[in-house]
């Protein structure tokens, strides 16, 4: 089993771009810290820890800091079966699951299970409560149609078993992501992901919740990967808002990024006056609102070296419309001092 599949299945993600981001990359004998500033699904931060950099992540997002916290910074703790058992053992008070999301959101039978699993786990060793969250985080990104919480009209047809009235597709894909299984059986096949995805490389990685500019102003590193949400896009507060409120047990009502809504030429120079002081930067961008030349443009008011390439990439596989698949591009740009 790859360690990949300890990752939850996140929109955005990196893992099939692990090649052109590390190619270009001094190994970790010559630049041996490597800042991760947007862990987002964690593809990155995984891949370099496999490598043997020392690992500096961060996020504002918890749903990324347990990413964090429970593959990249814990080196050797995994969930055992008996683990399992004990945190899905059903709670009597109704959750936050059972009551804000089941039948419209969640599957209802899967809700008691969550809940069940997040009120175990602040019972358990801290690495083992990140582990747990994890696991839930896992959960229920594998459970929503085609990777889309907004289809409310699926879930609910599905709290009715009334297959027979859905999209033959839709089917299809609520069976293949387990959503008539029993929670246990999907919850026991995520156990094992997540322990396939922890190990030591015989560095004190790190893990970080908070403000991405605080970060780079009191962090030192070799090289640092920039994957910022892109302008143009739609927000992760807002996609992800489920699953957000269901960490913090209520809603928050997040604003969304500035990175997603500032003009790339307005937040970007931010983020590279705050990078100033790490010698070697790798930025991941989009192409909605700026193309390779404008932003290897950009990037040269910073860095003299500049490098940079388009490849043909899908963003937000679940939700891409033919149009976005055709047009969208991941801009890749490496910048030396």
């Amino acid at each position: 089993m790859s360690m990949f599949h300890a990752l939850p299945a996140y929109n955005g993600g990196k893992r099939r771009l692990l090649g052109p981001i590390f190619r270009p990359l001094p190994g970790p004998a010559e630049a041996p810290v490597f800042v991760d500033a947007f862990l987002g699904g964690g593809a990155v931060s995984l891949y370099a820890k496999a490598r043997g950099y020392r690992v500096i992540c961060n996020d504002v997002a918890l749903r990324s800091h347990i990413v964090g916290k429970a593959l990249i910074e814990n080196d050797h703790v995994t969930l055992s079966h008996d683990d399992l058992v004990r945190l899905a053992v059903p709670v009597e008070e109704v959750g936050y699951a059972k009551a804000q999301l089941a039948g419209h959101t969640l599957p209802v039978g899967h809700c008691r299970f969550i809940d069940g699993v997040l009120v175990r786990a602040g019972g358990r060793d801290a690495v083992t409560r990140w582990l747990a969250m994890l696991l839930v985080v896992k959960h229920v990104l594998r459970l929503r149609p085609m990777g889309n919480f907004g289809a409310r009209r699926i879930m609910e047809q599905a709290a009715a078993v009334d297959w027979e009235s859905m999209n033959p597709a839709f089917v299809r894909d609520l069976v293949s992501r387990g959503v008539p299984r029993h929670p246990i059986r999907l919850a026991e096949t995520n156990r094992q992901q997540i322990n396939a995805g922890v190990f030591s490389n015989g560095q004190a990685n790190e893990a970080h919740l908070g403000d991405v500019f605080e970060l780079l102003g009191r962090v030192q590193g070799d090289i640092v990967y920039l994957d910022p949400p892109y302008s143009g896009t739609q927000s992760y507060e807002r996609a992800l808002a489920p699953l957000d409120d269901l960490l913090r047990g209520g809603p928050a009502d997040e604003p969304p990024s500035p990175f997603s809504t500032e003009p790339p030429e307005k937040i970007l120079p931010r983020l590279f006056e705050a990078a100033d002081h790490i010698p070697i930067w790798v930025l991941s961008y989009g192409n909605q609102r700026i193309d390779l030349q404008g932003l290897m443009e950009l990037v040269r008011h910073y860095r003299p070296k500049v490098e940079g390439r388009a490849i043909k990439y899908i963003h937000c596989t679940g939700l891409a419309g033919e149009e976005s698949r055709q047009r969208n591009q991941e801009l890749l740009i490496v910048g030396r001092k």
